[in-house]
């Protein structure tokens, strides 16, 4: 009931898979919404606006690593972060680094976020589902 006296945009938001989406703070290094993460070392924060959903990664000092667009399928990283990172997308695999310890992110409706760690190097790489 007290919901429906709130403003539309203080209510979660959410996928339609029951991920919970923000429509506000892409970007921030703890913004606040929901850490989606499977993983207790990283940082994944989900946001959805004008149908395009986006992944934002960050280390536990709320640094940005990456950030994954996804509209529809298609995949791209925005140019965000300290650092550019190595991703693997969809259409555009990248090769594994020999030896690799994978580990899931983030596991979504249509897609898994894993990283590919190698000791001093790394690669993140979205899979499909």
């Amino acid at each position: 009931v007290v919901a429906a006296y709130l403003p539309m945009p203080a209510l979660a938001q959410s996928d339609d898979h029951g991920t919970h989406m923000s429509q506000a703070g892409l970007g921030q290094a703890y913004p606040a919404t929901v850490n989606l993460s499977q993983d207790p070392n990283w940082l994944v924060y989900g946001f959805q606006r004008d149908g395009i959903s986006y992944f934002q990664v960050n280390d536990l000092a709320g640094r940005v690593q990456l950030i994954v667009g996804n509209a529809d399928g298609t995949f791209w990283i925005l140019p965000a972060g300290e650092t550019q990172v190595p991703v693997s997308l969809p259409g555009q695999p990248s090769p594994v680094p020999a030896k690799a310890v994978r580990s899931v992110i983030y596991r979504g409706s249509n897609f898994v976020l894993v990283r590919y760690n190698a000791g001093s190097s790394a690669l993140w790489a979205i899979e499909g589902r």
